[in-house]
């Protein structure tokens, strides 16, 4: 039976301990049930096992739009729901739970170090400034359930952005959202982006020959649970040797192969396709 305890249990194994500062990204359903009931169990679980010391964040990103269809109505303020699953709604739920207040992509924090970590995150900040706060930290991240569907850890974007990467997409300052600002309603315009995530299972392989991944299952859940600072050196080394290294391999992918200065030369190419394929669907 899925309960506190068993669960507790497993991401013990997995190497969660007293103290910890753990960034977490969760399938409730892997796991093995869904519902914001499910979601508190699973935070319970982690608050039981880091304690009055320790520190669980999630994402709880929302939406941006291209600025000419930009939706006016739709204006983030901290209680915007999140579209990074039922893990990070609960987590808002819970009434010890603090919200960065970046307008399209804030994370939520519980436990003693959640404004530290997140107070200053705002949208004068980049998108991925409070993973370096867990880097310095010497914080965990785990995936429990997404390991595959949803791949890699959220040090990845940390490290394009150290790079300078991050600014170097066609898309800067071309989408945003409106947010609540005290009493006004302004207009917020991205300056960096992650892209997409799919080819950062590329990573898998390096984190294991390096012997820092620790695999088991939480619940139903395959999971892996990783070292912040571990992760983010052998992704900045990996990224810093090919820029290009974290894209993924979807020819039609718009973030990967159409969006990005660095890699320009698929542009056309990434053009050409989606043209042809109208064209034969016609």
């Amino acid at each position: 039976m899925l309960n506190v305890k068993s669960l507790s249990d497993d991401f013990k194994r997995l190497g969660v301990e007293k103290g910890d500062v753990v960034l977490v990204r969760a399938s409730l359903k892997k796991i093995g049930f869904s519902g914001v009931r499910a979601g508190e169990i699973i935070i319970n679980s982690l608050l039981d096992i880091v304690g009055e010391e320790g520190t669980v964040i999630g994402l709880s990103f929302t939406k941006n739009f291209f600025l000419p269809i930009i939706d006016k109505k739709y204006i983030f303020n901290s209680e915007t729901p999140p579209n990074t699953g039922g893990f990070a709604a609960a987590m808002l739920e819970h009434p010890r739970s603090v919200r960065s207040m970046h307008p399209t992509n804030s994370y939520v924090a519980i436990g003693k170090a959640a404004h530290d970590i997140l107070d200053e995150h705002d949208e004068s900040s980049t998108c991925f400034s409070p993973i370096e706060t867990i880097v310095d930290m010497d914080g965990k991240m785990i995936l429990v359930g997404c390991v595959f569907a949803s791949p890699g850890f959220t040090t990845v974007h940390l490290a394009q952005e150290k790079l300078g990467l991050s600014s170097r997409s066609l898309l800067k300052g071309l989408v945003g959202v409106y947010y609540q600002n005290n009493t006004e309603v302004k207009l917020f315009k991205r300056r960096d982006f992650g892209g997409c995530s799919r080819g950062f299972y590329k990573f898998y392989s390096h984190y294991l020959m390096n012997e820092k991944l620790k695999c088991g299952n939480v619940g139903g859940a395959y999971s892996i649970c990783m070292k912040a600072k571990d992760a983010f050196k052998i992704e900045y080394d990996l990224i810093k040797a090919d820029n290009k290294y974290p894209l993924c391999d979807d020819p039609y992918c718009l973030d990967c192969r159409a969006t990005w200065w660095y890699n320009k030369k698929d542009i056309l190419g990434y053009l050409l396709r989606i043209l042809w394929a109208k064209l034969h669907r016609k």
